[in-house]
């Protein structure tokens, strides 16, 4: 299959090959035109275009196309959430998302200064992201002799409530063999009296936790991301990806604090549900019932 984007690359246009060789097309011929032909060129012959404006493969908010790569193509590997912060860092204006964002936009920079052939380039920097990758998978704890727990990050629009309770309950049962945050698109001032209640009541205090923003760092650095009925805008929903899972739970608004104890066991099981699924076990913490 063919894919094609703007001549000269520096970052992304390097980095979402590498991706897509190793990911999802390993036969890909990757064609480097001028921007204004990019388009014309990929229905001439018959390419997928990619980090050009107005397509599906390219920048969307703060996402960048490596981004929009990993969510189109649901690739799950924690360890490319990892490499896909250090990337967009490198290639948008947020330099400081990684620590190694500014290094591989320095090694970028000096690759296309030192090739005036794109596919010549392209051959002599791919190993660089073999490197990062390799790099990232051991931080994530796919690596050798890596021992990172997985983090889970738990949505709901104020995070307020659900999405609370089940990063609390998550933590209380996972000890340090994993670890749990939560977040909102729309975030309260302060949780709901109701969350603080039902959590209090298995011995878990949340009443001076402020609830706060999802962000594409939360989402790159997360393992897995649960949405509670938080739909994620689109700039958001490409950089959580194939991570992303939705929990449908009731509605408890307006309803009393038995309401949300319903809600809490319902959680409950699902939270045991996905420490089994990440092989980290429950043990119930110290949990009081």
């Amino acid at each position: 299959m063919k894919w094609v984007t703007r001549e000269r690359p520096k970052v992304d246009r390097v980095a979402c090959p590498w991706l897509i060789r190793r990911f999802v097309d390993p036969n890909a011929e990757f064609l480097y035109v001028p921007a204004d032909q990019v388009l014309a060129v990929a229905e001439r012959e018959r390419a997928t275009p990619f980090d050009v404006p107005g397509v599906e493969l390219g920048h969307h908010g703060d996402a960048c196309s490596f981004d929009a790569i990993i969510g189109t193509y649901g690739l799950t590997d924690p360890a490319l959430g990892q490499l896909a912060l250090i990337v967009r860092g490198a290639d948008t204006d947020a330099k400081d998302l990684a620590p190694e964002s500014r290094g591989l936009e320095a090694i970028a920079e000096g690759f296309r200064l030192a090739f005036q052939d794109d596919q010549e380039q392209l051959a002599h920097e791919l190993p660089v992201y073999d490197a990062l990758y390799a790099y990232c998978r051991q931080r994530v704890g796919n690596g050798a002799g890596a021992s990172t727990p997985p983090t889970v990050l738990f949505l709901c629009p104020h995070n307020a409530l659900r999405s609370v309770i089940a990063a609390a309950l998550f933590n209380q049962r996972a000890g340090d063999r994993a670890h749990a945050e939560s977040a909102g698109t729309e975030p309260d001032d302060r949780v709901n009296e109701r969350t603080v209640t039902v959590l209090r009541e298995v011995g878990i205090e949340v009443a001076d936790e402020p609830p706060g923003r999802v962000t594409s760092e939360l989402l790159a650095r997360a393992s897995r991301v649960v949405s509670l009925d938080c739909p994620l805008p689109p700039e958001l929903a490409a950089i959580a990806g194939g991570k992303l899972e939705n929990w449908p739970m009731p509605d408890t608004a307006g309803k009393p604090v038995e309401a949300v104890r319903e809600v809490r066991e319902l959680i409950r099981v699902r939270v045991d549900q996905l420490l089994a699924d990440l092989r980290v076990g429950g043990g119930g913490g110290n949990e009081r019932r």
